[in-house]
């Protein structure tokens, strides 16, 4: 899934002659915090809500407020996960995309980001969620693949996160199953713990309460 797939229409950019006073109404009436200003199709910036009070002068143009953000944008072939890592590393809530000619094409909101990632990750699909966690140095997704598909389940999706301080490595499948009986116990034999398994309601609800998090967190 490419940045160019994810660009929401429902975003105007703002040119470099306008108000940061105009910024603020867009931003309010749009429910973001940031929103790209454009010349001629050409990126300049994005402006935050922040930049703009923080400044004193609500009535500056935009092309004159301070740059707060260093190469805000992605390029339209650049995968999901890139845009993930520039919206996490810059904590921006919308990214521009541009051309290979760096012509601004639009943006992509939070919403659409975590949207996609719902899907990219099979989220949708019927099953369940395992958290698992094992030495690093036992870390192989072969031969967690291998116990899977030996009982007669699939993976739809996984994630691993590596916790540094205890050199432990915890990876979360989606399983193409309601029943993990069978996984969870071959997990077991084998040494690997089982952090918690989570049924198709229960993982439901949970990713709605995350979601409205990271919503609340992206608009305070």
């Amino acid at each position: 899934m490419f940045a160019k797939q994810l660009i929401c229409e429902t975003i105007p950019p703002l040119r470099k002659d306008e108000t940061g006073q105009k910024a603020l109404l867009w931003m309010r009436e749009l429910g973001v915090r940031q929103l790209p200003v454009v010349d001629n199709k050409k990126l300049l910036n994005i402006i935050s809500e922040d930049d703009i009070i923080n400044s004193g002068n609500m009535k500056q143009k935009l092309a004159e407020y301070k740059k707060s953000y260093r190469n805000p944008f992605v390029y339209e072939y650049a995968h999901l996960i890139e845009v993930v890592r520039i919206s996490y590393t810059l904590k921006i809530s919308i990214i521009p995309v541009l051309d290979e000619d760096e012509n601004y094409l639009g943006v992509i909101t939070a919403d659409s980001l975590l949207r996609a990632l719902c899907h990219f990750s099979s989220w949708q699909e019927e099953g369940s969620i395992i958290e698992i966690e094992m030495p690093s140095r036992n870390y192989s997704l072969y031969e967690i693949a291998r116990l899977v598909e030996g009982n007669n389940l699939k993976i739809l999706s996984s994630f691993t996160h590596l916790r540094p301080d205890t050199q432990t490595t915890v990876v979360t499948l989606k399983i193409n199953s309601l029943n993990l009986e069978s996984i969870v116990s071959a997990f077991e034999r084998y040494g690997i713990s089982v952090n918690g398994v989570y049924h198709e309601t229960e993982y439901s609800e949970d990713l709605r309460e995350r979601y409205d998090s990271l919503m609340r967190y992206l608009n305070v």
